[in-house]
C-alpha cells in the first residue's frame, strides 16, 4: 500500500520511526497511521527520549512516583504492540527538563538513533509541541535537525492538530440515543471518560467547553423547562430524576449514581428539560457544553429554549497538509491509549466505535520545510525512499 507522504522503497519494506518526548505521544500523534501502514507491512520503530516520569498518576493501582517511569516504559511497549511495532526504546532524558539541555548534544543522540535504525519517514510533534508542552516542542526540533543531518536523510513529518468543530457531547448523546436501555456506567467509567475528554480537548480532536462542577445535597443540577445546553456524567453521589405537574405536585422518576448520564433527552431533541435534576447527596459532574454558560442566562421555562448542537469554530487544514483515514484503524488507537494505564485510566472497549470513530478517525501531517530527500510521494508516482 502506497500512502501519500510516506515513502515506499522498492527493495524492502518501509520504515517509520516515532519520535518523541514522552510515552504516550506516539498514540495521540501517529497511533491510527502507524497501525494502518504496520498492516501493510511497513516496520516501525518508536523512540521517547524520556521515560516520562514527571507525568501525573492517574491510576494509583498503575504505578507510583518511584516506579512510574519504569511503568510508562512498560506502558509504551503494549501501546506500541496494539499499533503493530514490536520496537520501542525510553531513553532516559530526565522528563521535563528537554527544553534546558543543550540541543545540539540531543541532536546527536537523535541522529545516532537514525541511523541505526534508517527509516523513510520519520514521525514527532510540529513546532508548536501540538499544545505548546516544552518538551514536545523540543523533541520537534530535534527530529527534524537529526534527520537533515543523518546519513540517509529521511523524511520529516510534523503530526498536525486542527482544532475540529466536531462535539464529543454531540457523539455521546447520539450513542446513548441509540441505546435500549437506559446507560448505567461505572465509577471506572466515569473517570475514563473525564480523561479521555480532556486529552481530546486540549489536542483539538474534540470542541466541547470542559467543567467539574459540585452540587451540594438538595440543589437543582437541571430544572424542568429550561434549555437544554450541557451534558452532565455523575462522577460521584446520587440524584433523583423529578417530574413536575402543573399543580407543583412532584413525582420521583428514577435515580442515578456514578458513571450515569443526566440530560441528553432535551439535547438530542431540542427540546426543554422534561424533569428537574435533584443532588440527594453530594454530587460531582462532569460538564460537557458547546460553550462557557453565561453567568446571566436565565433557568427554568421563562427561558429562551435554543438548539446548542452547533458547528463550533475550527481550523481549515491547510492545502499541503497530509491528510490519512484512520477510521478502520480507530479502536486500534484507542486499545494503545488504554495500554497507558497510569495516565489514562480506561480501558480499549470503554467506548463506542462510533465515538472513537467521531474522534480519532483522521490523522494530519505537515512535511518539515527543506527536509528529507524530496517532497512527499502520491499514489500515482515513483517512490524515493532508499
Amino acid at each position: 500500500m502506497t500512502m501519500p507522504g510516506f515513502p515506499q522503497p522498492s527493495n524492502r519494506p518501509a520504515r517509520i520511526l516515532g519520535l518523541f518526548a514522552h510515552p504516550d505521544d506516539e498514540v495521540f500523534c501517529m497511533g491510527g497511521t502507524i497501525a494502518k501502514l504496520t498492516d501493510a507491512g511497513a516496520v516501525g520503530r518508536i523512540v521517547s527520549l524520556t521515560r516520562g516520569e514527571a507525568g501525573q498518576i492517574r491510576d494509583v493501582t498503575a504505578a507510583s512516583r518511584r516506579t512510574l517511569g519504569e511503568v510508562r516504559e512498560r506502558e509504551l511497549a503494549a501501546a506500541a504492540a496494539a499499533l503493530g511495532v514490536a520496537d520501542t526504546r525510553c531513553l532516559d532524558l530526565a522528563d521535563g527538563t528537554l527544553a534546558a539541555q543543550p540541543i545540539d548534544d540531543l541532536v546527536e543522540t537523535a541522529v545516532d538513533i537514525i541511523d541505526e535504525f534508517e527509516p523513510d519517514t520519520v514521525i514527532s510533534f510540529g513546532p508548536d509541541g501540538g499544545y505548546g508542552h516544552p518538551d514536545h516542542m523540543t523533541v520537534s526540533t530535534i527530529a527534524t535537525a537529526a534527520a537533515q543531518h543523518s546519513r540517509s536523510r529521511p523524511i520529516t513529518l510534523h503530526a498536525a492538530f486542527p482544532r475540529s468543530r466536531q462535539l464529543l457531547l454531540s457523539l455521546i448523546v447520539e450513542w446513548l440515543e441509540d441505546l435500549d436501555d437506559r446507560f448505567r456506567g461505572s465509577e471506572e467509567f466515569a473517570t475514563g471518560l473525564m480523561l479521555f475528554a480532556n486529552g481530546s480537548s486540549m489536542l483539538g480532536y474534540a470542541a466541547d467547553h470542559l467543567d467539574v462542577r459540585f452540587y451540594p445535597a438538595g440543589t437543582y443540577i437541571i430544572e424542568q423547562g429550561e434549555p437544554p445546553g450541557e451534558l452532565f456524567l455523575v462522577l460521584s453521589g446520587n440524584v433523583d430524576i423529578v417530574a413536575e405537574a402543573t399543580d407543583g405536585s412532584l413525582t420521583t422518576l428514577a435515580s442515578a449514581g456514578p458513571g450515569s448520564f443526566v440530560g441528553e433527552d432535551g439535547i438530542a431533541r431540542g427540546q426543554p428539560r422534561n424533569a428537574h435534576v435533584v443532588a440527594v447527596d453530594g454530587v460531582t459532574c462532569f460538564v460537557l457544553s458547546p460553550g462557557a454558560v453565561s453567568l446571566s442566562a436565565g433557568r427554568g421555562s421563562t427561558s429562551e429554549v435554543e438548539t446548542f448542537l452547533v458547528d463550533q469554530p475550527g481550523d481549515t487544514p491547510g492545502s499541503d497538509w497530509i491528510e490519512v483515514d484512520v477510521r478502520a484503524q480507530a479502536t486500534q488507537k484507542a486499545r494503545a491509549l488504554a495500554c497507558h494505564r497510569s495516565q489514562y485510566a480506561l480501558r480499549g472497549d470503554m467506548f463506542p466505535r462510533s465515538m472513537v470513530e467521531g474522534l480519532f478517525g483522521v490523522e494530519y501531517f505537515v512535511q518539515a520545510r527543506g527536509e528529507g530527500r524530496g517532497k512527499p510521494v502520491s499514489p500515482d508516482e515513483p517512490s524515493t525512499g532508499a
